[in-house]
């Protein structure tokens, strides 16, 4: 592969991973609406503020390689969007409500380390040690959120689901 044609996936994966954080700043926000459990609640808030902070990150890496945001529209996150929506509807229970959107918040966070470990190495690759450090950090505060979630959901919502 030349580095022209890796540097163009580059810029498509920026652009996927950009409408990806959109997406998931949408899907944050309505998990914050409908959480039950006050602290998974304030979870989706943090999330969703992150994953705004991360959107802007890939905005910048796009000016960074003089490209503009498309209508560019992630087709995995879309996935994890409407399957997520598929597990609400069979949600009968507020509690399985909570338990269906912590499942679905933590693939979407799993997705965005997966994404954006392969993009820091993109950017390595490349040449943007910068790109690469930024995307570093922001895979160790989506595993930082999941974490928290995995603590929510072990002694709160899990339980509360099968009492």
């Amino acid at each position: 592969m030349s580095k022209a044609a890796y540097m163009e996936w580059y810029k498509a994966g920026s652009h996927a991973a950009r409408s990806a954080c959109e997406q998931g700043v949408a899907a944050a926000s309505k998990a914050e609406q409908h959480f039950t459990d006050s602290d998974a609640k304030a979870l989706a808030g943090d999330g969703r503020t992150m994953l705004e902070q991360h959107q802007k990150a890939f905005v910048g890496f796009l000016a960074d390689i003089r490209e503009q945001p498309n209508d560019f529209v992630d087709q995995i996150m879309k996935g994890i969007g409407e399957g997520v929506g598929l597990s609400l509807e069979a949600a009968e229970e507020p509690e399985i409500v909570d338990v269906a959107l912590v499942t679905g918040e933590q693939t979407g966070l799993h997705y965005f380390i997966a994404a954006y470990g392969a993009h820091g190495a993109a950017a390595k690759a490349l040449g943007m040690p910068a790109h690469a450090e930024t995307l570093e950090q922001m895979i160790e505060e989506c595993h930082a959120l999941d974490r928290r979630y995995t603590d929510v959901a072990e002694a709160r919502v899990n339980p509360a689901a099968a009492a």
